[in-house]
């Protein structure tokens, strides 16, 4: 199982649990860019001064949420966005959806960061009461979950659904920063992305400007195309100003998209993302590809401008800042 589907698991059965007991009226490695500290921690001693273990009101996304002070125990709710972003700033979750198995239960690019995070693997311990034993202080949610989920969710403890928007990516950084004390080291962050986005929109104003760069993703072993603020697509076209492909523009969710399609498309760059847990543990899909008579007649194919795994099929695309930074630089390296 792959590890996202094996999260998908999680959510489905946290769900329909959530939902039963509601009835029942029960109350080093290069994937990720730390900051230079780079090491776990709880929230910091100055946010600590800031108050007792008292509540406080912070703003995200325009709406207004009732936190903790200083939480010391947050469980991360299939928010996979945050919990890349929890590794960037080195702040260690009490609990969190596992995204693989019970060996390995987060990926290794995490590092130490998750090592005495308790997973949570989609078992009966995913249980209503299991999570009430947890206790934790503040949990951090997904927005694609439904309002009922989050709802229960709310009753063991306040609970923030992120967004999973890539244009949202600054402001998901900064919610966590500020839940955590790790506003210095989100700022650190940021002006060292904004530094690598400046000099790749010179690089990429340095093409021509019809040059069309197309991302895919293989999953199920299938390509799949996405929107333009979704995937590697923000930062390709928002962030470092590559023109939209028209294949782009029409894609209004995650779509699947043919060979022949992607042949009449034919783009000039090709940046494919493959991992072998989204495609049955195997490469077989990658290379029954690569052996097709339409694929070799691609024009990126042709001229070596196809990138396979330039940046770590695993990131959440460039919905945080880690997966942003690692983008860029792979447009900084691979296009000079």
């Amino acid at each position: 199982m792959s590890y996202r589907s094996s999260s998908l698991v999680v959510c489905l059965l946290l769900a329909a649990l959530l939902a039963s007991c509601g009835q029942s009226g029960s109350s080093s490695s290069p994937r990720i860019t730390p900051v230079p500290s780079g090491q776990a921690s709880s929230p910091s001693p100055d946010l600590k001064a800031n108050g007792e273990d008292g509540m406080h009101t912070i703003t995200y996304l325009g709406k207004q949420y009732e936190v903790p002070v200083a939480p010391r125990k947050i469980l991360f709710m299939s928010a996979f966005e945050s919990m890349e972003d929890a590794v960037v700033l080195g702040i260690e979750p009490y609990a969190s959806s596992a995204i693989g198995d019970e060996d390995e239960p987060f990926p290794g690019f995490y590092g130490a960061v998750m090592q005495n995070t308790i997973p949570l693997m989609g078992t009966t311990e995913e249980s209503f009461e299991y999570l009430l034993q947890l206790n934790p202080d503040l949990i951090i949610g997904t927005d694609m979950e439904t309002p009922a989920v989050h709802e229960q969710l709310s009753k063991i403890a306040p609970t923030i659904p992120v967004s999973h928007f890539g244009p949202d990516w600054q402001a998901n950084l900064e919610l966590l920063a500020e839940l955590t004390g790790k506003q210095e080291e989100a700022r650190g962050v940021i002006a060292r992305y904004e530094q690598d986005r400046d000099k790749a929109r010179q690089l990429v104003k340095g093409l021509d400007a019809d040059t069309e760069v197309l991302a895919i993703r293989v999953r199920g072993e299938q390509m799949m195309v996405y929107p333009e603020s979704v995937f590697l697509n923000d930062v390709l076209y928002e962030q470092l100003g590559f023109k939209i492909p028209e294949l782009v523009k029409q894609t209004k969710q995650q779509e699947v998209l043919s060979l022949e399609g992607l042949s009449v498309a034919n783009p000039d760059y090709i940046i494919l993302q493959y991992d072998v847990y989204e495609n049955g543990g195997s490469e077989r899909a990658l290379e029954e590809l690569q052996k097709s008579k339409v694929w070799q007649g691609l024009d990126a194919v042709r001229s070596d401008r196809l990138f396979i795994n330039a940046v770590d099929p695993l990131i959440s695309g460039g919905g945080t800042a880690n997966g942003k930074i690692l983008i860029t630089q792979a447009v900084l390296d691979k296009f000079q």
